[in-house]
């Protein structure tokens, strides 16, 4: 049973980004094959999100965006970025892509001039000799930064690289995004909510998107009322993807699950300098559980609702559920 604290949570969640990352062409070597679909934007925002826990992590994954931006949604990973303070790392990576990747100029062009050195936020707890511009334009101190150009084009065989795959079919968008969950889920038939929900864009653009499919016969479509329902005949598509059916990749709801795993590793870092009495602690771990527990559940990791564990005898209950968290992350091989 590990010592739950801020190093070992950490390590973790760097671990898992190192594993998803080096199969999807980051330089490394990868020790594992995952048969799910990973969601590109929804890994990129984590690892944004967690640079100061592995600087060189940091760095091969802003190199892996260069290489690799052409299959990344500007706008999608927008959308998911959904506090200031990972919009302006998310702005900032992508000017950093722009700024040294012809083909991605686009990101970089119009972007702020750097903000003065005693006005930027750090990212980790380093000493930084020369502020990248790209950060600091956005207000943020990370060491300037030149791509190691070690990274590799993304293998879009690969089950992990499902979503890349379907945008060299259906290009970067909302269509590509609503195939890949329609493909990947378990459900017969979905919402368009459901759908707009994993494609990370707006229900107006995804029902647009779902109705074009539908419209091109590729797609089905029930409608009752008002309400219209989505299905996808997986035969078809995986004759056309010469994928067997039962070797199609599996869905995760990412987009709710990496922002809850980023919750957790931000709360044992407010808890590492908080000094809590393990009462308190208990009681602040019960108030993280119930904002992330939906969407952990929604995940497929299961939550006890720990009603019947009262003061610090919730502290088991939280522990258990980390450890379904991380075994989900790293399951066996």
């Amino acid at each position: 049973m590990p010592g739950w604290s801020k190093d070992w949570v950490a390590e973790e969640v760097t671990t898992f980004l190192w594993d998803q990352w080096t199969q999807l062409g980051m330089a490394g070597v990868s020790r594992r094959r995952d048969h799910w679909a990973i969601d590109p934007e929804a890994l990129l925002l984590l690892g944004l999100r967690a640079a100061g826990a592995d600087p060189r992590l940091f760095g091969e994954t802003l190199d892996w965006l260069r290489r690799n931006g052409r299959l990344v949604s500007a706008k999608r990973l927008r959308n998911l970025a959904c506090d200031e303070e990972s919009r302006r790392r998310v702005d900032a990576a992508l000017a950093w892509a722009g700024m040294h990747e012809p083909a991605l100029q686009l990101w970089a062009r119009g972007i702020p001039r750097p903000a003065p050195l005693g006005e930027l936020i750090p990212l980790a707890d380093l000493s930084f000799r020369e502020p990248d511009p790209a950060f600091a334009a956005f207000g943020l101190l990370w060491q300037k930064t030149e791509p190691s150009g070690k990274s590799a084009a993304t293998d879009v065989l690969r089950p992990v690289a499902f979503a890349f795959r379907l945008r060299l079919l259906f290009g970067v968008g909302a269509r590509a995004e609503a195939v890949r969950y329609l493909l990947t889920t378990d459900r017969p038939a979905s919402s368009v909510a459901e759908v707009a929900h994993a494609a990370g864009f707006g229900k107006r653009n995804v029902a647009d998107a779902l109705g074009a499919l539908a419209s091109a016969g590729v797609v089905g479509r029930l409608s009752r009322g008002n309400e219209h329902r989505f299905s996808i005949d997986v035969a078809r598509w995986s004759g056309l993807l010469q994928v067997a059916a039962d070797e199609l990749p599996r869905a995760v709801d990412w987009v709710g699950l990496l922002p809850a795993v980023w919750r957790i590793t931000a709360w044992f870092d407010e808890d590492a300098a908080s000094g809590r009495s393990p009462y308190l602690r208990a009681s602040e771990a019960r108030l993280l559980m119930a904002e992330i527990g939906p969407a952990l559940a929604a995940g497929g990791i299961a939550v006890p609702d720990g009603r019947d564990a009262r003061g610090e005898a919730y502290w088991p209950v939280f522990e258990h559920v980390l450890e379904a968290v991380f075994a989900f992350l790293d399951p066996p091989a």
